[in-house]
């Protein structure tokens, strides 16, 4: 490395340093990026890959990536488990219920207008984007330049700033073009490159969808995404830059299988002409007009035996999702593996080709998504419990060195990891519950947060304690602090746990 080279790199580290230590005052100005450019940052989406799926083919590109730095068990979303809300939390380190992006399909009361993904003027209006900055406005703002290849949101002007450089979506847009770009940007002069760069495939989703989780499809689009991976990585490589930029890959949810013969209609106890219902699936959100929202709530209560439904303000406390107006009056989510329907739609559909779905309570381990990072500032072989995607908008603001906007993540899961000498690698402690000792709960615990595998769930909890004997979230808690330990999840509660093994 040159010594202008390195005499940047080091102030680079010092204005983080101050960062970390607390200086929050203003964002730091256009003419300080200049002098501290930080190392490059590249976040790619694999839509729709399940954090399982690692074993459906070999993945030498996502293997090498593995390898060289840290992979997480998974990816914990928010809700609901859709496209938009888990991309948008994912950039902006806000749940749902405050950025605004609720759902694929929405309606905004105070504008009484719809949004949907196949509405294109909609999808480009940054009215819908304005309850957070995502992390390229971030960049912008403070004189780093962003270039994004597709990313929700990315085609809007929020907060009347875009990236320097997008692309307005084109799903059908070869796989080989996007990394051709990719590295056409990062062959730009040195102020013009991009410092960071977004980069999205969705055809694992799109397969998922088409033929059920983990179906051959699946495999091969795993297998093509893959691929190109390893031409991008390989390029990287002749450039001298694979181990002087930082890498993240996530996905923006899981996926889970879905039957013909499991739909709920939903008209069959409530009069669709008086409501507005602004989305369907696994989560129905619902709206008053012509019923109050008691009245809605009475109608769907114990309706069906596969669904459950909430007032705005009764929903779970985890879901993060009652703040924003554009959050339901009404929501109801089906079980795993159900839907939300109405009979108009599914008439004459005797079968149809959607085996698998999406958006239920992010909770769930099918749910989950996959995170994978890259880069000067991890050890190889690191080794995370599951993560909360909220948590990801601070951990970038650090590598870019910016001062954040308002968020609601934290980048304390993955400080320990930061600039560590060597790999981090996860704890896991089996743990026998219930009078009965019937229930198994296992913990997988990092350095500062912790895993919660209960059945078809996995919850991630902050460390709330110095000794990493007290863990916490919005409805959870784990007390190790004395023997027996506490467990509560939701409504259960769990006093009486025992260590049953760990490793």
């Amino acid at each position: 490395m040159s010594s202008p080279t390195l005499l940047l790199r080091l102030v680079c580290l010092l204005l983080v340093a101050i960062a970390l230590g607390g200086c929050r005052s203003e964002p730091r100005s256009v003419e300080d990026a200049a002098a501290a450019r930080p190392y490059p940052l590249l976040l790619i989406s694999i839509d729709g890959f399940r954090h399982d799926y690692f074993d459906l083919a070999d993945t030498p590109a996502l293997d090498r990536l593995v390898a060289g730095g840290l992979k997480a068990d998974s990816l914990h979303h928010a809700f609901p488990t859709k496209t938009f809300p888990t991309h948008y939390t994912l950039v902006t380190g806000r749940y749902p219920g405050t950025h605004g992006v609720v759902a694929n399909s929405m309606w905004d009361p105070l504008r009484d207008q719809r949004f949907s993904l196949g509405n294109r003027d909609a999808v480009g209006d940054g009215y819908w984007y304005q309850g957070g900055e995502p992390i390229w406005v971030t960049a912008e703002r403070q004189g780093l330049t962003a270039a994004t290849f597709f990313w929700p949101g990315s085609e809007a002007r929020i907060h009347r700033i875009r990236p320097t450089y997008w692309k307005p979506y084109a799903g059908e847009t070869p796989h080989a073009e996007r990394i051709d770009q990719v590295l056409d940007w990062l062959d730009l002069p040195e102020d013009s490159r991009p410092d960071l760069i977004t980069l999205y495939f969705s055809t694992v989703d799109s397969m998922g969808h088409r033929h059920g989780p983990r179906a051959d499809p699946v495999r091969d689009a795993v297998i093509d995404v893959d691929s190109h991976l390893d031409r991008l990585l390989n390029g990287l490589e002749e450039r001298e830059l694979l181990d002087s930029m930082h890498i993240i890959v996530v996905s923006d949810h899981g996926m889970s299988r879905v039957d013909f013969d499991q739909y709920i209609m939903l008209d069959e106890y409530l009069d669709l002409s008086r409501v507005i219902v602004s989305d369907w699936g696994p989560a129905a959100q619902i709206w008053a007009t012509d019923m109050s929202a008691e009245e809605i709530f009475q109608a769907l209560d114990g309706a069906h035996p596969r669904m459950r439904v909430w007032l705005r303000d009764d929903i779970p406390e985890r879901y993060r999702f009652g703040s924003h107006h554009r959050v339901p009056d009404v929501l109801a989510e089906a079980d795993l593996e159900w839907m939300i329907s109405n009979r108009p739609y599914m008439a004459g559909r005797s079968r149809f080709s959607l085996l698998g779905m999406h958006g239920w309570d992010p909770a769930l381990a099918e749910m989950h998504g996959m995170l994978l990072i890259h880069g000067p500032s991890f050890a190889a072989g690191s080794q995370a419990p599951a993560v909360r995607s909220v948590d990801l908008y601070a951990l970038m603001n650090h590598l870019l060195a910016l001062q954040p906007a308002p968020h609601e993540g934290s980048l304390s899961p993955f400080s320990p990891y930061l600039d560590a000498a060597d790999a981090i690698t996860v704890d896991t402690l089996e743990l026998i519950c219930g009078q009965q000792r019937d229930t198994r709960i296992k913990l997988r615990r990092g350095p500062r947060h912790l895993a919660v595998h209960d059945g078809l769930h996995i919850h991630v909890l902050d460390q709330s304690d110095p000794n990493g004997l007290l863990y916490a979230e919005a409805g959870l808690e784990v007390d190790m602090r004395n023997e027996p330990f506490t467990v509560r999840i939701d409504a259960e509660v769990w006093e009486d746990c025992l260590p049953g093994g760990s490793s």
